[in-house]
């Protein structure tokens, strides 16, 4: 996004090692803006690995490539073999996986682990999509819930810098976080 690639911004965009995080409430497009993410990503040769919380990974997999051809989702399926000449005619194009778990069930561990097997089969993601953090477990149970959600997020960004990858991600505000100039932990849904 060439607004927030300006250099007083991101100066070129999420650099390996940082964890980009979107704020906003519920049914605003956050999950659509991880895709937009993740699809320029993949139209630039990168190889992305987006995991999802709540959706399947054929919904996920129907924004991709409605995102990436620029049609309705609704519309996709009457253009089956476009769709098909698109992909094979750009072999610039890095590749999509799509993972989903069931909602507060995978940690950081778990998300490590996977990346570990898929490295067996010969796919290394150069950017990875959480959809969301705020509906992943954290490694340590606490009894307010803003502590393992400050967890969740910092074992993500150790992720991020271990594997020496941007890691991009999103999370609910509450209704105070809606209206507020600064969103922080206090905001967090």
């Amino acid at each position: 996004i060439f607004e927030l690639d300006q250099k007083k911004i991101l100066n070129g965009g999420l650099a390996g090692g940082e964890l980009g995080v979107v704020v906003a409430p519920t049914g605003v497009g956050k999950t659509h803006w991880l895709v937009a993410m993740g699809a320029n990503a993949v139209r630039n040769g990168k190889n992305v690995l987006h995991y999802s919380f709540e959706l399947r990974e054929r919904v996920v997999g129907i924004r991709y490539d409605s995102n990436m051809m620029d049609i309705s989702s609704s519309d996709l399926s009457n253009h089956l073999p476009e769709i098909k000449e698109h992909y094979n005619s750009h072999k610039e194009y890095g590749k999509l996986y799509v993972k989903e778990y069931p909602t507060s069930t995978v940690t950081c561990y778990q998300i490590r682990n996977h990346i570990d097997r898929l490295a067996t089969t010969g796919f290394r993601p150069d950017m990875i999509i959480i959809d969301y953090a705020g509906i992943m477990r954290s490694s340590e149970k606490y009894e307010a819930p803003r502590f393992e959600l400050k967890r969740v997020f910092e074992e993500l960004r150790a992720l991020a810098l271990e594997l020496d990858i941007p890691i991009w991600t999103a999370t609910q505000s509450n209704k105070e976080g809606a209206n507020a100039d600064i969103v922080d932990l206090t905001n967090m849904a």
